[in-house]
């Protein structure tokens, strides 16, 4: 489109906005002059509904006449996304780290591991065996890993710091299970 039609179709456009806006901010003005919301004198009510009048009107234009320079945005995630929370927002996670971390160097705090370990244990027994460690720990015992078996029938009773390879040595048991 060459500069001057351009130009032409631009004040078409801006005339067009600020009379439509102009005439119903009058009509809006003058009904509300005439029931009372107005309080000002005649002129300077008039004055105040052709201000808004004219920013409406250049308010419409500017927005119309970007409008087509805009592409629309998709905000819709894939159900895989909206499924899986990420892996270092998940609590669970968060709170296994930190009891971890507290089980292997810590001496003031309790062994929250073990209730872990010995619940996954406990459910891939009765998993992939169909055994239940509760009511069957002879066939749980013929079953699991030595150190595995060691580490579930001895749980730990004070606040000191756990062995980093028998930690490491019952996950591993509970893994191959």
């Amino acid at each position: 489109m060459s500069p001057t039609v351009h130009g032409a179709v631009t004040r078409r456009s801006l005339r067009r906005h600020l009379t439509s806006a102009l005439a119903a901010a009058l009509v809006v003005g003058g009904l509300l002059w005439f029931i009372g919301s107005l309080p000002y004198a005649l002129p300077l009510a008039v004055l105040a509904v052709l201000l808004a009048g004219l920013v409406t009107g250049l308010a419409l234009w500017g927005a119309g006449s970007t409008s087509q320079d805009v592409e629309q945005a998709y905000w819709v995630s894939t159900p895989r996304q909206e499924s899986a929370p990420p892996d270092a927002m998940d609590y669970r996670l968060l709170r296994l780290r930190r009891d971890l971390r507290d089980a292997l160097d810590r001496d003031d705090r309790g062994d929250e591991i073990y209730p872990v370990v010995r619940a996954l244990a406990a459910e891939r027994l009765l998993a992939h065996h169909d055994i239940d460690l509760d009511t069957e720990p002879e066939r749980a015992q013929d079953v699991l890993d030595p150190h595995l078996w060691g580490y579930l029938t001895h749980p730990p009773t004070d606040t000191r710091r756990r062995s980093k390879s028998a930690l490491h040595t019952a996950i591993e048991g509970v893994e191959k299970l």
